[in-house]
């Protein structure tokens, strides 16, 4: 992509605001005092295009000089034409406290038009590799310690293991994570003249940065940082013989990726405050973290269970069940009632009793219909940002220090350069408002960030739940529980398509049987939990929960989801009716699919993190089983057969005013039997231009096309970035069970031009040993081949008569892994002839 900014750019952000450039644009010579090596590098034919200044202004992404080092989150310069609001992706982006650990970042060249870069390039699979490129970029990890500036603890990257350096067109250089960045994590990179053009001239660097590498110069006021950070970069570099020495280096930068899981951590702390006996719910959610004054009661009653009077055997729930039969037929009701009164004939002996109620749930996003906030409105801190608060007392004005170090000491934080870095200092800021001496609020956005990591709550929600218990003469006590977390579009009433099959399918040897029961809540914005008729996530309408026009709430959304599981796990601990006297509440499993695998990998990852080894087992699960999950969600969206028509369409329709006025006059229509779907008209349209006979004009159109996605691709992700199971797997401990489906047509196993999104890049990332090799391990997954026919929901219900072989098998291992701890006491008992022994061979490698 071409992230070109107009200036205003640093000039007006917060690292370089008011800053000049004397040398202008990039050129050949100049007249500053500089060194011969650099002049030199400044006379080149062809250079690094990096510029602070006019409207050629050109920042490579990602990059420190775009940071807001106040709250540490991105700030990027906006338009003339931008709303200011989080519907531009560039706006959203600044609610990302980082760079994405898994987007490629691409360096924009200066060439004579007669001139490309040196074409050494052949192709690794789908990727073009360039033996020059590669040897010319260097990356890697550093410490920062932000109150000093200082990097420690260099250690270099690997050119080709962990990252790879190609050109596509021969004139920008991009960097591709292989196995992706750590998240909340520094580095650095630096290009050398050793990359060249087409004539074999080495790359030269440009005005903007020898104005910052020089030596002969000390760079004031706004440009004093930047110089500090790249003279330290490229010392380093030479330092640890990365280069020969700093002269070799024509572009370098710092960047820091964003955090994962730190606020859906933070929030399990303030849940875990209310576990000691004098700490309610509403002592931690006051003042400013309770923004819709919801009353002590309320708040107090949050995690407690309710259980209907009404209680149901399975055939004559799922035969009355509304929300089952609206979502999947009368007749698939009556189906699975009939199977279920031929295989648990006798209830006396054994049946599956469903039962209804509700958990009330923390809700962090906004559930206001009016003027769609609650498409429009994040997640927001319940405290001030720890860096904010640093930061104004580091370089604050002298009223303001003492202002807010006042204030801190009254809350009981007295060393706060100290203090504030610890959890249970940091804990005492919830809910607070600090003002500056001037007596405006310190932090008034309240962004969400791993410094500002506990939300606010806006409500609490009665969240229903449904869950299906073994019960009769041959079913054992201390029964296990399996959570299970439904996909995009679907309702927590699919549990009726599996439910019976895993708990008859657990119920195998001698009597009496231990199998597990099943519980299940909506995702936010599905089924139960819609706000309006309007307001819910459908198979025919996936936006309000997707909300790809407001990317901060689609991040915010999983998040409510992840932290929701987690919560309805925690309850599990303080329910008392008489539905759960015969299961075991401290070994509970988790079944995610789809995005509730997504999302579970998160509730799991969290919930068995070490908080406090008093409490752990009140949040911790068992072993969890990932069907058909996916990281690097933008891309793979992109890439998605079932998702990515629309998406493209949307984004294409808002960004790009030829396609706009295609669609608009001829695929939108008053009448819907007229009308042709968004997405239809999106493939119809993009195939047409992409055909050899396309006009110039055409082919303008669909390079504008390319260049709006691949923006929003690069928006999206780093915004996404802090919820990615990619990041957040990173942090995961205990078993897990990964089901693929070969081709899935909804999350893709795999996408070619990025090497971290997908399925397979995901459970790589897990260390999941493929089963059709070893079946003995706690981590494993399940590759299905194509000739098992399975499909993305085949892991729920069989989808035709081809698959019911691959829905047996899946059924049969979830069973296994679930009832023996996650694979904990033995091997499980595999059918290889329906599984892939080629995928992800070295996943725990």
């Amino acid at each position: 992509m071409n992230n070109k900014f107009s200036l205003s750019l640093v000039c007006s952000a917060l690292l370089l605001a008011g800053c000049g450039d004397n040398s202008g644009s990039s050129g050949t010579s100049t007249n500053a005092p500089y060194s011969d090596a650099i002049n030199e590098s400044l006379a080149r034919s062809s250079s690094i295009n990096f510029n602070l200044l006019g409207s050629d202004a050109d920042v490579p992404l990602p990059s420190f000089l775009l940071f807001d080092t106040s709250d540490h989150t991105l700030n990027i310069p906006l338009s003339s034409s931008s709303t200011g609001l989080l519907n531009d992706p560039k706006v959203a982006m600044g609610e990302a406290d980082g760079w994405s650990t898994i987007m490629p970042f691409t360096i924009n060249t200066n060439l004579p038009s007669d001139r490309t870069l040196k074409n050494d390039v052949v192709m690794m699979g789908t990727i073009p590799f360039s033996a020059h490129l590669n040897s010319g970029v260097k990356v890697a990890k550093v410490d920062v310690d932000l109150s000093t500036g200082v990097m420690s603890n260099f250690t270099a990257l690997t050119a080709g293991v962990d990252y790879l350096v190609a050109s596509s067109d021969l004139k920008t250089i991009q960097v591709l994570p292989l196995k992706g960045f750590e998240p909340g994590s520094d580095y650095i990179y630096a290009l050398t003249d050793s990359i060249m053009d087409s004539e074999g001239e080495s790359l030269g660097t440009s005005k903007s940065y020898a104005s910052l590498k020089t030596k002969d110069i000390d760079q004031a006021g706004s440009l004093d940082l930047p110089q500090k950070v790249i003279q330290q970069v490229e010392a380093l570099f030479a330092g640890y013989g990365q280069v020969t020495n700093s002269d070799n280096i024509i572009y370098s930068s710092w960047f820091t990726t964003a955090s994962a899981g730190n606020v859906m951590n933070g929030t399990k702390a303030a849940i875990a405050q209310t576990i000691a006996p004098n700490v309610a719910p509403s002592d931690v959610w006051k003042n400013l973290a309770n923004p819709n004054n919801l009353s002590a009661a309320t708040l107090d009653n949050l995690y407690n269970t309710a259980v209907s009077s009404t209680v149901q055997d399975f055939a004559t729930a799922v035969k009355n069940d509304m929300m089952f039969t609206s979502a999947f037929s009368q007749d698939s009701a009556d189906k699975l009632a009939t199977a279920y009164n031929a295989n648990f004939a006798d209830p006396n002996i054994a049946s599956i009793q469903v039962y209804r109620g509700t958990v009330e749930l923390p809700y962090f996003l906004s559930d206001s219909l009016e003027d769609d906030a609650w498409k429009k409105t994040p997640w927001r801190s319940a405290m001030p940002s720890v860096l904010t608060i640093l930061s104004t007392l580091s370089s604050g004005s002298d009223s303001d220090k003492v202002a807010i170090a006042t204030q801190l000491a009254g809350l009981g934080i007295t060393d706060p350069a100290t203090q504030l870095y610890d959890p249970e200092y940091q804990k005492l800021l919830i809910g607070e408002k600090l003002t500056l001496a001037n007596g405006d609020q310190l932090d008034s956005t309240r962004i969400m960030t791993k410094y500002s990591a506990v939300p606010q709550v806006r409500a609490v929600k009665s969240v229903p739940f449904i869950m299906f218990v073994p019960e009769g003469a041959a079913i054992d006590s201390n029964l296990p529980i399996l959570q299970y977390q439904h996909g995009i579009t679907n309702i927590k009433e699919s549990a009726y398509a599996f439910a019976m099959q895993h708990i008859g399918g657990a119920m195998s040897g001698d009597a009496p049987f231990k199998p597990y029961a099943v519980i299940a809540i909506d995702q936010p914005l599905h089924g139960e939990r819609q706000l309006s008729p309007e307001v819910v996530t459908t198979p025919l309408d996936a936006t309000p929960y997707m909300n790809l026009e407001y990317l901060p709430v689609a991040r915010d959304n999983i998040r409510q989801s992840a932290i929701d599981g987690l919560g309805l796990r925690y309850a599990l601990n303080m329910a008392s009716n008489a539905a759960f006297n015969s299961l075991d509440k401290t070994n509970v499993s988790l079944f995610g699919h789809s995005i509730g695998a997504i999302t579970g990998i998160s509730s799991y990852t969290i919930g068995n993190t070490t908080l406090n080894p008093a409490i752990d087992s009140m949040f911790s699960y068992t072993s969890a089983t990932l069907a058909n999950p996916g990281g690097g969600i933008a891309p793979f969206l992109l890439s998605s057969e079932t998702f990515s028509p629309e998406i493209k369409h949307t984004v294409s329709v808002s960004g790009v005013p030829a396609y706009r006025t295609h669609y608009a006059s001829d695929c939108y229509s008053d009448d819907p039997n007229s009308n042709i779907s968004g997405g239809n008209c999106y493939t119809a349209y993009y195939s047409s231009i992409s055909d050899d006979s396309a006009s110039a004009e055409e082919k303008v159109v669909k390079a504008t096309i390319d260049a709006t996605l691949a923006s929003f691709t690069f928006a999206a992700q780093t915004v996404l970035d802090n919820v990615d199971p990619y990041n957040i797997a990173s942090t995961t401990t205990g078993p897990i069970l990964g089901i693929q489906d070969d081709m899935d047509k909804t999350i893709p196993n795999t996408v070619a031009t990025y090497q971290t999104s997908g399925t397979e890049p995901l459970f790589k990332k897990l260390s999941l040993v493929n089963t059709a090799r070893d079946t003995s391990g706690q981590k494993v997954a399940s590759y299905f081949n194509f000739a098992s026919a399975s499909e993305h929901s085949t892991v729920i219900t069989p989808q035709n008569a081809n698959d019911v072989a691959a829905n047996a098998e899946m059924t049969s291992q979830i069973v296994q892994f679930t009832l023996t701890q996650g694979n904990a006491t033995g091997s499980l008992n595999v059918d290889a002839s329906l599984l892939d022994a080629s995928k992800n061979p070295d996943a725990s490698n």
